[in-house]
């Protein structure tokens, strides 16, 4: 637990000014004590195993963009695969070498019920290809609005469309969710703290930079994650299509929130994990939308809605391009040599070791007659 504690501290995913820390007691004990409520309320909790590694998700996922998996194209096997309901309750996936892959959580119904309650004040804006975080592809056909930063054009950063269309009315919505987007980002820093620091780190200082065109400085807007896709009326006649969010960044999770007046069916297929998540009102899930193909099976009763909290890999490559303008890049990529060429650089160097050895030996030895031959005549 202590070096869990330590660690935190240290990677500064915790700090004096985001840590409400009681009266007399120490930094360190009021985040120890926040990391023990996170795991008592988690006790019990089921972990799986998934036939897939982490690094092979991420190699697969380097071809070209809009290509799906090749076990997407056979529909049946989804009734093979294994499936969690939520009645299974907290929820762990992690890939043979320990990387999390998925993390199903408890939402406290206050929250869920305050979404459901603010999302219906929204204006309606029709039933289209669904945004889901800013893809680019047919992920469904159901009502969707994206509330983001992000870098799109890649010159600099900007709040998205569907916000500046809805204007006050989607602010305020944000601003009602916003304890909900807290919550949801505070499971996020005790499970994977680094990704945390990373969407809460340098480039929010960089974003808030620049500023809208009323003035204010912008800032990620789903907490810690950077935008917040609001879907909305998905029911048996309309879903969701297999998809992998392209755009987003794809060392982060996505965060997903179903929400509203309760629906049946609705599961999550997770392709390459050959798994079915259940995911009833109540539960958050995290998951790697980027890396991992994935789709909402059919709502069979009732009206899903749902929220997705993402983060753009736009937003990290134009901090990037901002680092090396200022010359703060910290680590340079470093040139590749082919090994031909690495071998005899290798070799040249042992060689040229061995000269220098020699020469010290040589010159030692000289060293050593000449003394011997002084104190020769000395002595005579």
């Amino acid at each position: 637990m202590q070096k869990r504690v330590d660690h935190l501290i240290a990677i500064k995913a915790f700090t004096r000014q985001s840590t409400p820390i009681p009266s007399g007691t120490s930094f360190e004990s009021a985040v120890k004590a926040l990391l023990e409520k996170w795991e008592d309320e988690r006790t019990g909790y089921l972990s799986v195993t998934s036939p897939i590694l982490f690094n092979t998700l991420s190699e697969r996922s380097r071809q070209p963009r809009g290509v799906l998996p090749l076990i997407t194209e056979k529909p049946a096997a989804v009734k093979s695969f294994a499936y969690y309901p939520s009645s299974l309750g907290i929820l762990r996936i992690r890939d043979t070498r320990g990387v999390i892959l998925g993390y199903r959580f408890k939402i406290p119904p206050h929250l869920l019920t305050t979404l459901n309650n603010s999302s219906q004040t929204l204006d309606s804006c029709g039933a289209s290809n669904g945004g889901g975080g800013g893809r680019s592809d047919s992920a469904g056909l159901y009502e969707s609005r994206d509330y983001t930063v992000s870098a799109a054009d890649g010159k600099k950063y900007a709040e998205s469309r569907e916000l500046l269309r809805d204007g006050e009315k989607g602010r305020e919505w944000l601003r009602e969710n916003q304890e909900l987007f807290d919550y949801c980002s505070n499971q996020l820093r005790f499970l994977s703290p680094e990704q945390y620091v990373r969407m809460t780190g340098s480039v929010v200082k960089d974003m808030a930079k620049t500023q809208s065109a009323d003035g204010r400085r912008l800032r990620p807007l789903g907490g810690a994650w950077h935008g917040v896709s609001l879907n909305q009326e998905t029911d048996s006649e309309s879903g969701s299509r297999c998809h992998q969010d392209w755009s987003n960044d794809k060392r982060l999770f996505n965060c997903i929130v179903p929400f509203g007046e309760g629906f049946q069916g609705g599961e999550l297929v997770l392709w390459q994990m050959k798994m079915r998540i259940g995911l009833e009102i109540g539960y958050g899930f995290f998951f790697y939308g980027s890396l991992v193909a994935h789709e909402m099976m059919d709502v069979t009763a009732g009206v899903r809605n749902s929220i997705d909290l993402f983060t753009h890999a736009s937003n990290y490559e134009l901090l990037a391009k901002h680092e090396q303008a200022a010359g703060k890049v910290k680590y340079p990529a470093k040139q590749k040599k082919p090994r031909s060429t690495k071998k005899k650089e290798e070799g040249q160097t042992v060689k040229e070791n061995v000269a220098t050895r020699r020469k010290i030996r040589e010159g030692k030895k000289l060293r050593q007659s000449a003394t011997s031959a002084m104190r020769i005549k000395r002595e005579m």
